[in-house]
């Protein structure tokens, strides 16, 4: 198999899984217990913690765990009332999970402004400056786009945001790996994470929380009820061995940041080349600036992507979002950059990361190429 569906999650990283299988058998008791073998538990937790916020810039009580980015999303969501004095807005491209607690918000009572995108899927920092009210509570903007790749201009809406006193907060799962360095330079208040993007585990994330959002709101409002984990923000027991694996993941992201980066934007290169090289008549859906380096969303007319798909099964790719891979209706995303519902779904997502070679991209670019040829003569 040729795995390019780098956006719905990575493989895990063989070093990392040691570290997760080692912790879980050395860490195993209760990092609640009052006992030593609870203690030491306890320490491996903080010291991943440590490790993590020494890469991101941040302090340890501005890092939370989660089980992941969709818990994150919804713990910054939650911390606004639904009430019609309170006002959120976003973005239609939104991660489903995002969109779906902001709609639970507005199901509950509370104001919502979801803003539109243009055709390369960004939005412009002066609709966010029109769309905030006095009620305004929430702005929330992904950092980019898990599906085009979009990078949006979140220091320009930092500044509309900032001036106008509203908390910012941004989804970076897709970016973390790739364009976030020091978290404290990144211009949000809040920003949502999770392991499983970096080449750690799944079911585990991290909610960032300033310490200017923190003084302004006295406090962190609690996520869950029950026990004193997570400074009694985001109780029950916590998942040791993947918070161990997701600092490990990280520190691994980062030492290859910057050769990562370059690589992944090469072997996306090469392979729309090869693609048009044999049906120019493909287009692209991601932006050719401004987007992640690793993600490439193109459309090729006429075409179904499910029927393609099928057609390279040797080749992993996908259609959209895999949250949203049971759901028969077109992506949200690219029907708001204003494709027909027909275009979205001919529409393709193919990702790159850190085990993909030139060799596989040229297999699969012409694997699909073939494939294509194949249909339009059918």
């Amino acid at each position: 198999m040729i795995y390019l569906d780098y956006q719905a999650t990575t493989p895990l990283d063989d070093e990392v899984a040691d570290l997760v299988d080692n912790a879980g058998r050395r860490f195993w008791a209760n990092p609640s217990s009052p006992h030593m073998a609870g203690m030491r538990s306890q320490e491996a937790i903080e010291g991943a913690r440590r490790k993590m916020v020494r890469i991101l810039g941040c302090r340890p009580r501005e890092l939370f765990f989660t089980s992941g980015a969709t818990e994150a999303n919804n713990w910054a969501i939650s911390m606004v009332k639904a009430s019609q004095e309170h006002h959120i807005i976003t973005t239609a491209i939104e991660h489903k999970s995002m969109l779906d607690a902001c709609r639970a918000f507005q199901r509950g009572g509370g104001d919502l402004t979801v803003l539109p995108v243009d055709n390369k899927g960004f939005v412009n920092p002066t609709e966010v400056k029109r769309a905030i009210k006095p009620t305004t509570r929430l702005v929330s903007v992904m950092a980019a786009n898990n599906e085009i790749g979009s990078v949006q201009p979140i220091t320009d809406i930092a500044s509309v945001t900032g001036e106008a006193g509203v908390p910012l907060h941004s989804d970076a799962t897709q970016a973390i790996g790739y364009l976030i360095e020091d978290i404290t330079q990144y211009p949000a208040d809040l920003v949502s994470f999770s392991s499983h993007k970096l080449y750690g585990p799944k079911g585990i994330g991290a909610l960032y929380i300033s310490d200017k959002f923190q003084t302004s709101n006295k406090g962190v409002p609690s996520l869950l009820h029950g026990g004193g984990q997570e400074g009694g923000k985001r109780p029950g027991t916590q998942n040791l061995p993947a918070i161990v694996g997701f600092a490990k993941a990280l520190e691994l992201s980062r030492a290859a940041l910057t050769d990562e980066r370059s690589r992944v934007k090469q072997l996306k290169s090469m392979f729309l080349d090869l693609l048009l090289s044999h049906h120019p008549d493909i287009m692209t859906n991601s932006p050719q600036e401004l987007c992640l380096p690793n993600c490439l969303n193109i459309r090729i007319p006429g075409l179904d992507a499910g029927e393609l798909m099928s057609a390279v099964p040797h080749v992993a790719i996908s259609a959209g979002s895999a949250c949203n891979s049971n759901d028969q209706q077109p992506s949200h995303v690219l029907m708001a950059i204003g494709l027909s519902a027909a275009e979205a779904r001919s529409s393709l997502r193919i990702g790159f990361g850190r085990t993909t070679t030139p060799e596989e991209t040229r297999d699969a670019a012409l694997a699909i190429s073939a494939a294509v040829s194949l249909m339009k003569a059918s």
